[in-house]
C-alpha cells in the first residue's frame, strides 16, 4: 500500500530532478530490455550492471520495468519466444553467427542460446528506437509543463527572491548556456 502512495512522489521527483530527457529515455529503454528477458539469468545480471554503471535515470528504469514485465507476462512472452525460436532455430543463415557468438569467452555464459533471452533482446532492440524517442519527447514535454506550473507557485516566487538563491540560479543558468 505504501508503494502506491510513494509512486506519485517518485514521478514528481523524476520530473523536478535536474535530469535530461535523454537520461530518462535511456532508463526507460533499459527497463524494457530487463522487462523482456527472464530476470533469473546471467543476462539480467549484465543488464543490472548497466543499471549501476551507465549514466541513465534509475527511477525511470525502476518505474518502467514492472510495466514491460507485465506486457511480457500478459502475452509478450509468446512473441518473444517466437522471435527467439526463429533467430536461434529456424534462421539457418544465422547458424555460423550463433556458433561464433556462443563460443566467445565471456558471451558463452550470458545464456544467449535461450530462446527467451535471444527473443527478448531482439524484440527490445527493435523497439528501443521508437521507445527511446517517444520517452524522450514525453519526458521533455512533462518536464516543461511541470516546470511552468512550479514557476507560477507563490512559494517558488518567494524562494527566488532570496538573494543567495537568485545568485545560484543565475550562475547555474550561465553554466547551462555555456554547455
Amino acid at each position: 500500500m505504501v508503494m502506491f502512495l510513494s509512486l506519485p512522489a517518485k514521478i514528481i521527483g523524476l520530473l523536478e530532478a535536474n535530469v535530461s530527457p535523454r537520461e530518462i529515455a535511456a532508463g526507460v529503454c533499459l527497463g524494457m530490455f530487463m522487462g523482456f528477458i527472464p530476470l533469473n539469468g546471467p543476462m539480467a545480471a549484465l543488464l543490472f550492471l548497466f543499471f549501476l554503471f551507465f549514466k541513465l535515470n534509475r527511477v525511470s528504469t525502476v518505474l518502467t520495468l514492472p510495466v514491460f514485465k507485465l506486457v511480457y507476462i500478459l502475452g509478450g512472452s509468446f512473441l518473444i519466444e517466437k522471435a527467439g525460436g526463429y533467430l536461434l532455430i529456424d534462421a539457418a543463415f544465422l547458424m555460423p553467427f550463433w556458433a561464433w557468438l556462443t563460443n566467445l569467452p565471456v558471451v558463452c555464459f550470458l545464456d544467449i542460446n535461450n530462446t527467451l533471452v535471444a527473443g527478448g533482446l531482439a524484440v527490445s532492440a527493435v523497439l528501443s528506437v521508437p521507445v527511446y524517442f517517444a520517452a524522450n519527447i514525453l519526458a521533455a514535454k512533462m518536464q516543461e509543463k511541470y516546470n511552468e506550473k512550479l514557476k507560477n507557485k507563490k512559494m517558488f516566487r518567494w524562494f527566488r527572491k532570496i538573494p543567495i538563491v537568485d545568485r545560484i540560479s543565475s550562475y547555474i543558468s550561465r553554466i547551462k548556456e555555456g554547455l
